[in-house]
């Protein structure tokens, strides 16, 4: 059993910087079936739930196609992945974190170009596996693909963190049975669930949190 703490991240919005793509891709999308939204409330919504949540309501409500409305948002979003950058100090803190024992993971919703940002990016080395939405999981907040990698790195549940920007993350770790770490930024429309075990606003304070030590 692996005895240094172990960190899964989720990406958007948590390593990778990408809601300033994902809301106007979204926006895009939804104008090419004359859906005219304001990009404060699908940051909103999509931070209060999901990609994927807004997708199905937007289909369902205006009547289109979800297929086809998944198709051109990911067509849109994947012409602007050159732009999506690491969020602030995110590098820093998974290298300070992999230097001093702790082990890095990814479960995120996001596809196989997940690993594409990674590696423009220049953190994919910062893993030891990255878990995405097309490995076959079921989608957070149940804990199939957290209990994979404890699994398969023989991880001590009790040292496990799972960090990530919204509520849903929140419940995942909770399921799993390892600690939340949720990071609010200041713009963000998330608020505390109460059932988060750490709050923090900046990521360089995790490594204190889990008492990484030099």
């Amino acid at each position: 059993m692996r005895e240094k703490p172990a960190f899964i991240w989720d990406l958007d919005g948590t390593v990778l910087d990408s809601y300033e793509v994902i809301v106007p891709s979204l926006q895009k999308a939804c104008r090419s079936w004359g859906v005219l939204l304001d990009p404060g409330e699908i940051r909103r919504e999509v931070l209060t739930d999901s990609v994927n949540g807004f997708l199905q309501r937007i289909a369902r409500d205006r009547e289109i196609p979800l297929d086809a409305l998944r198709e051109r948002y990911s067509g849109i979003a994947d012409a602007a992945i050159p732009e999506i950058r690491p969020m602030e100090h995110a590098a820093e803190v998974l290298r300070l974190l992999a230097g001093r024992g702790a082990a890095n993971f990814v479960y995120t919703h996001r596809g196989r170009s997940g690993e594409v940002i990674l590696k423009n990016t220049g953190l994919y080395d910062c893993f030891s596996e990255i878990v995405t939405g097309q490995d076959g999981f079921a989608r957070k907040p149940d804990p199939g693909a957290i209990e994979y990698l404890l699994r398969k790195y023989a991880l001590a549940r009790e040292k496990a963190y799972y960090v990530g920007d919204r509520a849903i993350d929140v419940a995942c770790a909770g399921n799993a049975g390892i600690k939340s770490i949720l990071f609010l930024r200041g713009d963000t429309a998330v608020r505390p669930t109460g059932r988060e075990t750490h709050i923090v606003r900046d990521l360089r304070e995790i490594p204190e949190i889990a008492e990484v030590g030099e």
